[in-house]
């Protein structure tokens, strides 16, 4: 299969490692030039939309409230696995009426129908962003706010007929745009059917990384995830999913997006269970490597550079919205650089991460640290 052999050769060298974004702390600039205020995470982060509402009691003003209540619980629970991790679900608090109060900051009802004895619809609920981190930490549980850039999921049908990718009749592109998951950190667009030139065969796609560069930047996306499904066996109804390793080679092996198979009652099933699994297994890799690790506090001299004072307002509103910067110390500046103290959680590579979903790039050259919008710093 030419395409596999691609897939193979490109293997840790096509995708750029997960890269970062969201919230920060800043201190000790000109009072000329000011800050945002620590702990400015954007609020949709905060922000859980579409809680599906419905109670039934002896009229529909008495469900009303009952099941606005029960849309604040399930919006609760909604945000805590999306800043968290799988494996600490069994962890996360029960949402009690404290809890809430303390939490929410408040609702928006977005739709909603009455019948005589029914009240449904939907909400969205606002919560307190240093409420709920605060909450988070009280319960030693890590978490992760950045919200990484979308993600292009390119979905390769391969039958013993051959590849399918850009085919109208592609099933797995079907299942991936039938997934119905609540809004997480990691976005994803789904390549449509397509004829246009630019849409090449699966095996000539893959042959240089730069096409795939170029298809994700055409498309607004950060990334590309070339994944694979194919039929576990001509009469079964399983589906085996491989997906391209790209992330960085020197992340940890236990954390790479390992080949599974996903099973159903049909094939649709299979497929809409396997796109459903690999999303949740992309969102908790990426929490990984972007959770804030508060028994990690870090600091590094960094030297920014910029084209203009603009530049230099636009790049430090960027630092200001990463979570995980927690200090931004000016020690000088001038109209063309300036040198500052990053404090932050974590390790340097994870802050890198969190910087790049701003267009940011933080890389470290001869023992040096220098920081700058993406394309402006020297090769």
């Amino acid at each position: 299969m030419p395409w596999r052999t691609a897939l193979a050769a490109l293997m840790l060298a096509v995708f750029p490692a997960f890269c970062p974004v969201q919230t920060a702390l800043a201190q000790g600039v000109p009072q000329a030039q000011p800050v945002p205020q620590p702990g400015t995470a954007p609020a949709s982060v905060f922000v859980v939309s579409g809680v599906a509402v419905d109670a039934s009691a002896d009229s529909s003003a008495a469900a009303r409230p009952v099941a606005l209540a029960q849309g604040q619980r399930r919006a609760f629970t909604q945000l805590l696995q999306r800043l968290t991790l799988i494996e600490d679900r069994s962890r996360l608090p029960q949402p009690t009426e404290a809890l809430l109060n303390d939490t929410i900051a408040g609702f928006e009802i977005d739709e909603e129908r009455t019948s005589a004895t029914r009240y449904l619809g939907r909400i969205t609920v606002r919560f307190r962003p240093e409420a709920v981190r605060q909450l988070l930490q009280n319960q030693r549980l890590g978490y992760a706010e950045v919200q990484s850039r979308p993600i292009l999921v390119l979905p390769v049908w391969q039958t013993a007929e051959g590849a399918k990718l850009w085919e109208a009749d592609n099933p797995w592109r079907d299942a991936w745009k039938r997934r119905a998951e609540p809004d997480g950190l990691v976005p994803f667009m789904i390549a449509e059917a397509s004829t246009a030139p630019e849409a090449l065969p699966i095996d000539r796609l893959l042959v240089d990384s730069a096409q795939l560069t170029t298809l994700a930047r055409q498309r607004n996306a950060g990334e590309t995830l070339v994944v694979a499904a194919s039929p576990v066996s001509p009469e079964g109804a399983g589906a085996r999913v491989e997906i391209f390793p790209y992330f960085d080679a020197d992340e940890a092996s236990d954390h790479r997006l390992e080949p599974f198979v996903a099973q159903g009652a049909t094939m649709e099933e299979a497929l809409a269970s396997a796109a459903s699994e690999l999303a949740r297994r992309v969102e908790n890799r990426w929490k990984r490597a972007t959770r804030l690790d508060l028994d990690k506090p870090g600091q590094i001299s960094v030297a920014a550079g910029f084209k203009s004072l603009a530049d230099w307002v636009k790049l430090r509103d960027k630092l200001a919205e990463v979570p995980s910067i927690r200090r931004l110390e000016v020690l000088r500046l001038t109209h063309r650089d300036a040198q500052v103290q990053l404090g932050f959680f974590g390790e340097p590579q994870q802050l890198s991460v969190a910087l790049a979903q701003k267009d940011v790039e933080l890389r470290q050259r001869d023992g040096f640290w220098e920081l700058g919008l993406r394309g402006t710093l020297k090769p």
